[in-house]
């Protein structure tokens, strides 16, 4: 390193900076006064304390995974087990189609609506991982209804059962 880089940052052992001794010929400096102790200000070490994240969200994505989870395989079940039923009678009732169509009904929202509604509130809020986790359930649900049915029989389904 050469002899200025090293005299640059250096003080003397009497407190003097590299620019030298202070010549008091030249007149007075602009520095203020040796500051009393009491307004002496010192940096405070006291650490802050940060808000904790607000926990509603967890809830909020556990509420929906939830939904997702139990009321698909919840509806699938109802929606199967009137099917069946209908299947076991001679005339098959309005009753049944409406109770059919509703099942139906139940299960296209917890499949495809809960995890498109969630996904978009979680990119709305930023929270990346719950997002990504929404936007695969909501793809694995479309790809296993899809392979049942498609779009068209689902919405011919519904229209035969309540019209």
């Amino acid at each position: 390193m050469s002899p200025k880089k090293k005299r640059k940052n250096r003080t003397t052992r009497e407190g003097r900076t590299p620019t030298g001794p202070r010549n008091e010929a030249a007149g007075p400096r602009d520095e203020p006064a040796a500051a009393e102790p009491a307004t002496v200000r010192t940096v405070s070490r006291t650490p802050v304390v940060l808000d904790p994240e607000p926990r509603w969200p967890v809830a909020v994505w556990s509420a929906a995974a939830f939904v997702w989870l139990v009321g698909t395989a919840l509806f699938f079940v109802l929606y199967l087990a009137e099917g069946f039923a209908m299947l076991g009678e001679a005339e098959v009732t309005d009753a049944a189609r409406r109770a059919t169509g509703w099942y139906l009904v139940g299960l296209l929202v917890c499949a495809l609506v809960v995890p498109l509604g969630a996904g978009v509130a979680a990119a709305l809020m930023r929270r990346r991982i719950a997002a990504i986790g929404f936007a695969v359930a909501l793809v694995a649900s479309a790809a296993v209804l899809f392979s049942l049915a498609s779009p068209g029989e689902f919405a011919m389904g519904i229209s035969g059962a309540f019209g």
